[in-house]
């Protein structure tokens, strides 16, 4: 009931002024609340430019061929007007005078609905949209397949008209769509889902009152490159139970090459001990006596040995204790001819079944004093390394195409030299190397990962909408390390939804196999949330693990990164934004954000629980673009408001603030001064706010009052006989 009650708070700051008039026959479909015509005293007197758009006596373009008032034989075709035959002539002016009709009552909608400024235009396929604002008495613009891909506005998609069909179809009736693409042929609309293109390429011929379904360059903070780079001071931000993220490391290797080397071997180091301290305890076969016991390779004890002194030199630095460390203590850094020795044994070890040699009692020692001593230090590890959980032991990373979706271009591998090989054949920030989750949540040895809608309605103060069910989104095949295929590891819907339809046409072949036939797989079996929190509770996790454990911690994820991008965001009034972002859940049940994708895939769906939440979040988006504004309490929907930013009317003091704005002064001289040259002549700016681009404007304003040391502080300045204040 408490956090209803917010909502409801939050909302009610949405209201609009009640000079809003609704209209009388439809009470539950109002005029678009954003258009400045129906805004009332919301909008700045000095933005309230007339429209000549606007004006009522010139809502839309008739067709003069239906404009006649009688059947005249200018209306009638040549055929008509000659037939001998009078039973045709009936015929034909009756069927023209059903088309009259049907032209007018389409010409009358699209006046209704161009008064009441509700005209959209969808670029793509979303036909449920579409629907759900029809069913508002909105109508929809209609244009060319082919000039989708173009710039809204361009002259060459007015006049490719004929992809729609003619005006009157072949069995004499009218072609709907040709008819309102004719008569909204030069009207702008009020209402552009944009499902292809930037409108950043096209938004000088935007009015300021259309709504737009994106922010521009939007993909600066959410392409994989962009959101790493607004998560690495992302901590700031970080607050408890309302905004905190977990995040895979990530690099650019074009700009981080020598992070991202440090971090591979560490790992790589840390995976060895882990491997051999696991081996140990299970008393697995990691020992090789004799090296050419089955061709089995065996790798050194110093291998042991250099990764122990790796990751305790790891720990000396994160804990401080370097500082304290005399010079002659510091070892020098091993050069890479070493770290490709031991990288190359670590490959062995973990990914090829190398063993650890130990064919004498002088290695049974050292075995055992590097069994204790990495037991110790891994567990020291634990406390200063976040990710510890998550890393696993093989050292694998994942290479992600920055601006791609879809999976496409998606590489997992292990080797340092195949990452830094894949990355030189591309373009520069064309990858970005993130460190793939190795220990994923699995529900019947499937990983999945989970696909969670927000709504942004408002960036300044950010207000943040989120829905209240996620799509949860599993690969195909059971989970190993054995190959690195994209159907094992990459859940995304349209990669999986290839080998899905491979899988049924290969089990209507077999049908005559039952057994077969019955073993579905996990993704086949339609798991939603409710079954997925039923089977940890079955798993042994207690009370309702995903509605109070992993639903919230999504919230707070999205939360904090929004913030993080928010000095990147568009600050437009009549703009929305629907994303997706993609969450894995560790072993452990740690939520990690792997991205988060502007335009989601909403169509077409995939399976029946697709079908039913794609139709939902757009239906539940309408909702809370169109009604929110005009009644605070409207129904949302499946949408719940998880934030809205405060922002206070006024700025906390923070001490004395000194700003000042001027010219430089030349004091009086004995000797001649030389003549100042005309780029020093232009204001200076001096104060905290002070940078190349003189952002004196927005600097905070100074109050009158001042304190008696910032007194003192002008005094001296005035008494001092200096050249200029700088």
């Amino acid at each position: 009931m408490e956090s209803a009650r917010q909502d409801k708070k939050f909302q009610s700051s949405w209201k609009l002024p009640s000079s809003i008039s609704l209209d009388p026959e439809r009470k539950d479909s109002p005029a678009n609340p954003y258009h400045r015509s129906v805004r009332g005293t919301m909008t700045s007197p000095k933005r309230t430019v007339p429209n000549a758009s606007d004006n009522e006596s010139d809502i839309v373009s008739g067709l003069p061929e239906f404009e006649c008032d009688v059947i005249a034989s200018s209306c009638l075709s040549r055929e008509t007007r000659d037939s001998s035959d009078k039973t045709s002539a009936v015929r034909h002016r009756n069927e023209d005078k059903e088309r009259r009709e049907a032209y007018w009552k389409i010409k009358a909608k699209v006046e209704n609905a161009v008064k009441r400024h509700k005209i959209f235009l969808i670029r793509g396929e979303l036909p449920r949209l579409k629907e759900a604002l029809e069913a508002r008495g909105w109508v929809h613009k209609y244009e060319p397949t082919r000039m989708r891909m173009l710039p809204y506005g361009t002259t060459a998609a007015n006049l490719e008209a004929h992809s729609l069909g003619d005006i009157t179809q072949a069995d004499g009736t009218l072609n709907e769509k040709a008819v309102i693409f004719a008569l909204l042929r030069d009207r702008q609309p009020d209402f552009i889902w944009d499902c292809r293109n930037e409108f950043i390429e096209w938004h000088r011929s935007i009015q300021s009152d259309v709504i737009l379904n994106k922010y521009q360059r939007s993909f600066v903070y959410t392409s994989k490159l962009g959101m790493a780079r607004s998560l690495a001071d992302a901590y700031w931000l970080h607050e408890e139970n309302v905004s905190s993220v977990l995040y895979p490391r990530s690099y650019s290797p074009s700009t981080d090459r020598r992070a991202f080397l440090e971090d591979f071997r560490l790992t790589a180091a840390a995976g060895l001990l882990k491997w051999f301290v696991c081996g140990m305890n299970a008393a697995e076969k990691i020992l090789v006596s004799d090296m050419a016991t089955g061709g089995r390779r065996a790798i050194s004890i110093a291998r042991l040995e250099f990764a122990l002194e790796r990751c305790r030199k790891f720990i000396s630095d994160a804990t401080h204790e370097d500082l304290d460390a005399d010079e002659g203590e510091q070892r020098q850094q091993p050069s890479d001819e070493e770290w490709e020795l031991f990288l190359d044994d670590f490959t062995a070890a973990l990914h090829h079944g190398a063993g650890v040699e130990c064919s004498s009692e002088d290695n049974s020692e050292r075995l055992k004093r590097c069994f204790s001593i990495a037991a110790i230090t891994l567990e020291r590890l634990k406390t200063v390394d976040p990710q510890y959980n998550v890393n696993g032991m093989r050292g694998i990373w994942i290479l992600k195409p920055s601006h791609l979706c879809c999976g496409n271009g998606i590489v997992i591998s292990h080797s340092l030299k195949d990452v830094l090989r894949r990355v030189e054949e591309k373009p520069k920030d064309y990858y970005i190397v993130q460190k793939y989750i190795e220990c994923p949540l699995l529900i019947k040895e499937t990983k999945f990962d989970i696909r969670l809608w927000y709504l942004v309605t408002n960036t300044f103060p950010l207000t943040i909408w989120l829905f209240k069910e996620a799509l949860l989104r599993f690969s195909s095949k059971p989970y190993t390390f054995s190959t690195y295929h994209e159907t094992i590891h990459i859940c995304n819907t349209a990669v999986q939804e290839k080998y899905s339809e491979y899988e049924r046409r290969r089990r209507l072949r077999s049908v005559q196999d039952r057994s077969e036939e019955s073993a579905r797989s996990v993704r086949d079996q339609g798991w939603d949330c409710e079954k997925l929190n039923e089977y940890l509770k079955s798993i042994g996790h207690k009370g309702e693990p995903y509605y109070d454990q992993i639903y919230p911690k999504m919230a707070e994820a999205i939360i904090l990164t929004m913030l993080a991008a928010q000095d990147r965001m568009e600050r437009r009034r009549c703009s929305f934004e629907l994303y997706g972002a993609d969450f894995v859940v560790a072993e452990d049940k740690s939520v990690w954000l792997i991205e988060i994708n502007t335009n989601p895939r909403m169509h077409p769906p995939s399976s029946r629980i697709t079908k039913r939440l794609y139709d939902n979040v757009l239906e539940s988006l309408v909702k809370v673009i169109m009604d929110v504004p005009v009644n605070a309490y409207a129904d949302t929907g499946g949408f719940n408001l998880v934030y809205k930013q405060n922002i206070p009317d006024f700025q906390p003091y923070l001490g004395p603030c000194l700003f000042v704005t001027g010219k430089s002064m030349t004091l009086r001289q004995s000797q001649p001064v030389e003549q100042t040259p005309e780029k020093e002549k232009r204001a200076n700016i001096c104060g905290p706010w002070s940078s190349t681009q003189q952002r004196a404007r927005i600097a905070p304003p100074i109050s009158r009052s001042r304190r008696s040391d910032v007194v003192d502080l002008i005094d001296y300045f005035s008494t001092v006989r200096c050249t200029a204040i700088n």
